[in-house]
C-alpha cells in the first residue's frame, strides 16, 4: 500500500484494523466547515508491517518524507521481521567476549531501552524484552510447535530474561553528553530480544513530535492500532476513539471514546492463538513463568499521555489478567501515574463483562452493553 496525503471533504470513518486491538476515528458529522487553523489532512500508507492513518489540522501539510523517515528511524532499528534491521543483526550476534556495536544518534535504542526497564521494574517482571526466545519456543514467531515441556521452558527461561547478566546496553555519549552509539552486549549467546509490544507506540510518539516541529498542535495519529490524539478535531471536538468488541472474525464496536491530549493503546488476545500440546493457546507469555496465559482477559485498553507507555502498560495488564491487572492499574494510580484502563473479560456461556477506572468509566460511550466484572481478590 502506497503511502498517500488527502484533503478530507466530508466527514468520513476511518477503519483502523490494529494487530492486538482494533480503534476507528470517528468524526461528528458530515459538511462542516473547515477549522479556523486550517484544512484537515490526512496521511495513510502502510509501514512497519501494519496501516498507518495520520490526522491533523493545518494551514498547510507536513512533508511526506518527514513522516517516512520517522516510520524508517524506528523500523530499520527495531523490525525483527526485516532481516538487515539492527535489532535482527543483534539477535543473531553469536559472542560474549565483545560488544555488539551500534549508532543511536537518534536515540532510539536508548529511550526505547529505558521504556523497557521502567515498565519491566514497574510490572515486577510483567514486560521483558528478552521474552524473543520463549516466544519463538512457543511457536508465536512463525515457528510450528507441537509440544513445549515444562523442562524446554525452564531452559529457555534461563537466557529469556531481562537481566544484565543476561543482556546489557550501555550508552557511548558524545562531548555534549548526548548518546551517540550504544554498546549491547550478552552473557549468553542465544539472548535475543523483542520490542513489539513498545515499539509501534514509541514510533507514534515519534510522529507526534514531527507534527509539532511543524506547528501542528490538532492531530490524530494511529500506527497499528497504537493511537495518540493531540488538541480537537476540525469540528473542535475532541477526537473520538472507538474501541472494538473482541472477537476472532468480523468486527463489532464496543464504545466510543473522546479523546484529547493522550494516547490509547489496546492489547489483546483474541485473534492470534496456536494450538501446542494439544490446546489452543493465547500468544500473550507471561515472562516470569515462561507459559501463556491462562486468565480470561480478553483485551486489555489503556489511555495514558505516552503512546509508547500505554502500548507497554496494555502487554503488562494482559500477562496480568483482569483481577491482578486492574490492581495494578489502581497501583499506578495510587502512585501518581496519568493511567486509565478499560478491560474486556470473558465469561462462562461466551459472554463478555467489563472493568473501567472510574474516570474512564465515565467517559466511555457504550455501543453494545456488557455486564460489569466484579473483581474477586482475597488481600
Amino acid at each position: 500500500m502506497a503511502a498517500k496525503l488527502v484533503k478530507s471533504g466530508i466527514d468520513q470513518m476511518t477503519k483502523v484494523l490494529a494487530i492486538a486491538g482494533a480503534f476507528v476515528a470517528l468524526g461528528c458529522g458530515g459538511g462542516m466547515p473547515e477549522s479556523e487553523k486550517g484544512k484537515e489532512w490526512i496521511h495513510q500508507g502502510y509501514a512497519q508491517g501494519t496501516t498507518y492513518t495520520i490526522k491533523y489540522i493545518a494551514p498547510d501539510s507536513v512533508p511526506q518524507a518527514k513522516i517516512d523517515a520517522a516510520l524508517e528511524e524506528v523500523d530499520i532499528e527495531m523490525n525483527a521481521w526485516r532481516a538487515e534491521s539492527a535489532l535482527s543483526r543483534f539477535n543473531e550476534f553469536s559472542r560474549t567476549d565483545t560488544v555488539f556495536e551500534l549508532d543511536d544518534e537518534a536515540g532510539v535504542w536508548s529511550l526505547l531501552w529505558d521504556i523497557s526497564s521502567d515498565v519491566h521494574r514497574e510490572s515486577y517482571g510483567a514486560f521483558d524484552v528478552a521474552i524473543a526466545p520463549l516466544m519463538k519456543l512457543w511457536g508465536f514467531r512463525m515457528e510450528h510447535r507441537d509440544v513445549v515441556t515444562s523442562d524446554m521452558v525452564d531452559s529457555v527461561r534461563a537466557f529469556a530474561r531481562f537481566r544484565t547478566d543476561v543482556v546489557d546496553l550501555n550508552e557511548i555519549l558524545d562531548d555534549s553528553g548526548l548518546t551517540e552509539r550504544v554498546h549491547l552486549s550478552k552473557g549468553d549467546l542465544r539472548a535475543q530480544l523483542d520490542f513489539n509490544a513498545v515499539a509501534q507506540g514509541f514510533t507514534v510518539d515519534g510522529l507526534s513530535e514531527v507534527l509539532l516541529d511543524y506547528g501542528v498542535t490538532d492531530m490524530m495519529i494511529e500506527l497499528g492500532g497504537e493511537v495518540k490524539c493531540m488538541g480537537l478535531n476540525k469540528h473542535g471536538h475532541a477526537w473520538r476513539i472507538a474501541i472494538d468488541r473482541p472477537q476472532e472474525n468480523g468486527r463489532t464496536l464496543q464504545a466510543v471514546l473522546p479523546l484529547k491530549d493522550m494516547s490509547v493503546c489496546t492489547s489483546g488476545s483474541y485473534r492470534k492463538a496456536s494450538v501446542v500440546n494439544g490446546k489452543r493457546h493465547s500468544h500473550t507469555l507471561d515472562p516470569r513463568t515462561g507459559k501463556p496465559v491462562t486468565h480470561g482477559l480478553l483485551s486489555a485498553t489503556i489511555v495514558t499521555p505516552s503512546a509508547a507507555y500505554a502500548d507497554a502498560y496494555a502487554t503488562v495488564c494482559m500477562v496480568l489478567g483482569p483481577d491482578r491487572g486492574a490492581v495494578w492499574v489502581d497501583s499506578l494510580q495510587r502512585a501518581g501515574k496519568d493511567i486509565e484502563a478499560f478491560f474486556i473479560v470473558d465469561q462462562e456461556g461466551g459472554d463478555h463483562s467489563f472493568w473501567a477506572t472510574e474516570s474512564l468509566r465515565e467517559d466511555l460511550e457504550w455501543l453494545e452493553p456488557l455486564s460489569e466484572y466484579v473483581l474477586e481478590l482475597s488481600e
